[in-house]
């Protein structure tokens, strides 16, 4: 810290060098007033050949020299005269005793602000689920009649109600001027909004022609997207340009590039489509018509001559010999069937009587038990165990007197 200098020739203990006075002016600086955020226009911006930047920050009073590094990312194309916000440290550059304004950030004044409101407001109806596909409407495929919002001197309401008009002409028009930016106009919108929805109309376009992110921010309000979300009248959203893209036309049931796009879509069929397809029935039935006429011509001809006496008589006759066929072949197809049948049983009886446990017994073979079980060939039985043999007609019980190890008898050799 500096103490203050005594204006006396007898002071030089107390007299510093340039640099001792500027690091302490530095020190003061930056630590008494650190980090700042400053508003005002550019002015003598130089990108450096090393990626630097170099500009001058002022105001009609007062300016302030600013530096951004290269490792700084800037994401906006810097121009004289441009009004922006920037963020920083307050610093001193020594080697010329200037302070200056080391940069972290900069943005557009008033854009960036928007674009933050923008994603902020986009976040939050996101989470409610508002943009959710599930949550929209389908539009009416032949709409009788459609509501339009938007301002009375735009070019949009005359590009619609030309596309209209052009189209499909037989389509009524509910028209409800809004204002579509500055004070006032989100509030407008709702209401126009509501009222629309009110008046049973069968579609809704609100929308207006193209303009800068101010001019169509009522469009980007949560007052607007909410009259939207609540409306039970499906809405198409038509802001702007087609690059042009709103919290509205997130929210709406379908987004129009275009308010005559929007037109479009209220219109998928055309006043020509409805000629043709007219066109097409008249055709279809004078020749369904022409036809009937001619079958029955024909069978008054064929009643008259005989003929269709004849071909009744054929058909009968036809139907009766098909008949007998099919009762031929079906009782040819049962017997087959049982006798297919019956000597599946025989081949299943036969099999089951070789397989009963009982068949070897016939063979002089006999069964082991003890205590009331088959034995088992893990099991051995020791001297002095009783058993009980089980013959084809005879039952035996045994005491084991003496047993013999024997190596296992390989069914596969005999």
């Amino acid at each position: 810290m500096i103490n203050d200098v005594k204006n006396t020739a007898n002071a030089s203990d107390e007299v510093v060098s340039v640099t001792e006075l500027t690091h302490a002016i530095k020190g003061l600086l930056e630590e008494g007033i650190g980090q700042v955020v400053v508003r005002g226009e550019l002015s003598n911006f130089k990108p450096a050949a090393s990626g630097h930047r170099y500009f001058t920050l002022k105001d009609a009073d007062a300016a302030i020299a600013c530096v951004m590094w290269r490792s700084r990312t800037l994401d906006l194309q810097p121009r004289d005269g441009m009004q922006v916000v920037v963020g920083g440290r307050l610093s001193v550059y020594p080697p010329r005793g200037n302070y200056q304004l080391d940069c972290v950030f900069m943005r557009e004044e008033g854009l960036g602000n928007l674009h933050e409101a923008f994603e902020r407001l986009k976040r939050t109806l996101a989470e409610r689920g508002w943009f959710d596909p599930a949550t929209k409407a389908d539009l009416p495929r032949f709409p009788k009649t459609v509501g339009i919002i938007t301002s009375p001197t735009g070019a949009a309401l005359h590009d619609m109600l030309t596309t209209i008009s052009r189209r499909y002409p037989a389509l009524e028009v509910v028209f409800r001027p809004a204002l579509v930016q500055g004070d006032g106009s989100a509030d407008d919108i709702a209401a126009a909004i509501r009222e629309m929805d009110d008046a049973g109309v069968d579609v809704i376009i609100v929308g207006r022609g193209g303009g800068s992110i101010e001019d169509l921010w009522s469009f980007n309000t949560e007052t607007v997207a909410t009259a939207i979300h609540d409306a039970r009248t499906p809405i198409i959203s038509a802001v702007g340009h087609e690059t042009d893209v709103t919290i509205a036309d997130f929210v709406a049931d379908r987004r129009a590039a275009t308010p005559t796009a929007a037109a479009e879509l209220v219109t998928p069929i055309t006043t020509a489509d409805l000629l043709d397809r007219l066109d097409g029935v008249r055709d279809r039935m004078i020749d369904a018509m022409d036809q009937n006429v001619g079958h029955l011509l024909e069978s008054a001809i064929a009643f008259t001559d005989g003929t269709a006496a004849r071909r009744i008589r054929e058909r009968i006759l036809l139907r009766a010999q098909r008949v007998d066929d099919l009762s031929a072949r079906s009782a040819r197809g049962i017997a087959h069937a049982v006798r297919h049948l019956r000597n599946d049983l025989e081949h299943l009886d036969i099999r089951l009587g070789t397989l009963h446990p009982h068949r070897p017994l016939k063979l002089g073979y006999a069964i082991v038990e003890v205590d009331g079980k088959p034995l088992t060939a893990s099991r051995n039985l020791q001297p002095g165990d009783t058993a009980t043999l089980l013959r084809y007609r005879q039952q035996v019980a045994v005491t084991v007197d003496s047993t013999t190890d024997t190596p296992p008898l390989d069914d596969d050799h005999g």
